[in-house]
């Protein structure tokens, strides 16, 4: 079995927004929002609801490369990420967005050896068109992916299984892990429901706890 592996959500946990309210704000401004708020009355954010937003972007595929490097990343991340592989971790983005723009973001930032677990998307059209996996063994009804399930595998695979992640798609994988980190939504949903977590606001804290309990190296393998 291997020692452990870090799984991080990626919108609005390695990054300090959501792909998708960047767009809005930028190219929806009221609209955006006002469709964002009546949306959340009612249902979940979901692939409909993302592919409705990226959909319309109008923008050719270099655009919106240009928009997806960027996305405001957490400046403690890569640091973080490489400290993780070199104390015998692997480190995976779980995402319930789409690894298109993920891997675009990673090839850009010069990061290396990250799986990415998402949904396949695809320029088309002026957007991006996100497609669940039905076949997959993750598959979710709901948020097209079902990040509890790939937790629970992984736990059989590593002695210890940490989480990161900032809201609703995140919690059942957050319970499901050894031990999970949160901010936003997620911490506010974890607190509600009595479950044990490591609050975050940044991958500095997450990496101060992991030096402390012996799970990372503070100089890596230096």
């Amino acid at each position: 079995m291997k020692k452990f592996a870090f799984v991080s959500d990626f919108d609005g946990t390695l990054t300090s927004r959501d792909f998708y309210h960047i767009v809005i704000d930028k190219y929806y401004h009221d609209w955006g929002r006002d469709f964002y708020t009546e949306w959340k009355k009612t249902k979940k954010i979901n692939v409909e609801f993302l592919n409705k937003i990226f959909g319309a972007m109008g923008k050719t595929e270099e655009e919106i490369r240009e928009e997806i490097y960027q996305l405001p990343f957490d400046p403690y991340a890569e640091d973080f990420i490489r400290k993780v592989q070199e104390s015998g971790g692997d480190f995976y983005i779980l995402s319930a967005g789409t690894s298109y723009y993920i891997k675009i973001f990673l090839q850009y930032r010069g990061i290396e050896n990250v799986p990415v677990i998402s949904m396949e998307g695809k320029y088309k059209a002026g957007g991006i068109e996100i497609t669940p996996d039905r076949t997959s063994p993750y598959f979710s009804e709901v948020f097209g992916l079902d990040k509890s399930k790939v937790i629970k595998e992984l736990k059989t695979q590593y002695e210890k299984v940490f989480f990161a992640g900032d809201s609703e798609p995140d919690l059942a994988a957050a319970k499901a892990a050894d031990l999970a980190f949160a901010k936003a939504e997620l911490k506010d949903l974890m607190e509600k429901e009595g479950d044990t977590f490591i609050p975050m606001e940044n991958y500095k804290v997450i990496e101060e706890h992991l030096v402390k309990e012996g799970w990372l190296n503070a100089k890596g393998n230096e």
